[in-house]
């Protein structure tokens, strides 16, 4: 039992967010993980052409819009822990002031610029539509990926001749679309 509380936490500790900054989005990343590997062209050799096309075409895209994506949701997380720890601080201030009675001018010169820090903040969350830039991202990023396996799949559009054009049009109409990056 002691494990699980000890994986709960870690797990926990994992969705806390990162206060350093990311690496440039074109640029690989460390947390990237594989959705096509060289060695599937080996292993693969009647998908090595399709696969092929992923690794030097598309992962780039996909990336890029996989790593705005995670930064627009850290950006989130970070915004609102902020208004979440604001928020405690200032109830923990006027607890403290009720519980003296009143009358701590320096507790409410502090709380009350705290509450002010804080709805600046709000407007600053909301101004800056953090969740909508992370869900459109992720949107492209995992629809890129879907037209490819129906790429690969050889199905509907992807089913004639010029299969790759289609492919290089899907995707740039993804990329194009409204709402985010």
């Amino acid at each position: 039992m002691a494990q699980r509380g000890r994986l709960l936490r870690f797990a926990l500790a994992a969705r806390l967010p990162r206060l350093r900054r990311y690496p440039p989005v074109d640029s690989r990343w460390p947390s990237d993980w594989p959705v096509v590997q060289p060695e599937h062209l080996v292993t693969y050799p009647m998908l090595a052409s399709d696969l092929d096309v992923w690794l030097k075409e598309l992962e780039p895209r996909f990336r890029r819009l996989d790593h705005r994506a995670q930064i627009l949701q850290n950006q989130f997380w970070r915004l609102h822990l902020g208004l979440i720890l604001g928020g405690l601080l200032a109830t923990v201030l006027g607890a403290v002031q009720a519980a003296r009675g009143g009358g701590v001018e320096i507790v409410a010169v502090v709380q009350a610029i705290l509450t002010g820090a804080l709805a600046g903040l709000t407007v600053l969350v909301r101004s800056r539509r953090a969740q909508q830039g992370y869900l459109d991202a992720r949107l492209k990023a995992e629809r890129i990926k879907s037209e490819f396996f129906l790429f690969m799949a050889r199905t509907g559009a992807y089913a004639g001749e010029a299969r790759l054009t289609r492919l290089h049009e899907q995707v740039d109409d993804i990329e194009m679309s409204e709402g985010g990056p």
